[in-house]
């Protein structure tokens, strides 16, 4: 699955950037654009979303009949699960209750197998989710959400780019380990 570089642009100017050159702070971006956007899109718009811009984008992801269930356990586990576990329905705090609402429902849609497709890749033991727990109920997570998601990881010019500089940073610093390892053998 590719996101095309035309595809990346509108979603880059539209959800990702949009908070950087717009001055009004309540902005929300142009539904009838994300309604554009493909399962593949929306992984690459939460794998690259600013959450500082707020979770209305999110919501919208994680509602669309599009989102793949591997988009919705990267949302989730880019919520930072383990820091909302202490709270119940009863004991959220206002400041909290956008994100422990938003992870609730993805939690419901996942128990409730309403994730219709389920392609992409997201693993979340990269984020040491063995450390999560809680001793609230409605936060028993179904082991799918626990162990994430096998599949394909969505192609992009901007993943692209950044394996081609991971792979040549890599060789560099290899190569300049191999100089500083023959000076030593040379003294």
């Amino acid at each position: 699955m590719i996101v095309t570089p035309s595809k990346e642009r509108i979603i880059i100017e539209n959800f990702i950037e949009y908070s950087f050159e717009n001055e009004d702070y309540d902005f929300i971006p142009d539904f009838d654009i994300f309604k554009k956007l493909n399962s593949t899109d929306q992984y690459f718009l939460a794998e690259n979303y600013n959450w500082d811009d707020g979770i209305e984008v999110l919501n919208w992801i994680i509602n669309s009949p599009k989102c793949d269930k591997g988009t919705a356990t990267l949302i989730f586990w880019k919520a930072e699960p383990r820091d909302y576990a202490e709270f119940d329905i009863e004991n959220v705090g206002e400041s909290e209750k956008e994100i422990f609402d938003l992870l609730q429902n993805i939690i419901s849609k996942i128990k409730n197998r309403e994730f219709k497709k389920s392609r992409f890749e997201f693993i979340p033991s990269e984020l040491e989710v063995s450390e999560y727990s809680s001793e609230f109920e409605i936060w028993n997570l179904p082991q799918e959400l626990l162990n994430g998601n096998k599949g394909i990881l969505p192609i992009s010019l901007s993943r692209i780019k950044s394996i081609i500089w991971n792979y040549q940073r890599k060789r560099k610093l290899g190569k300049r380990e191999k100089r500083k390892a023959e000076r030593k053998n040379v003294t």
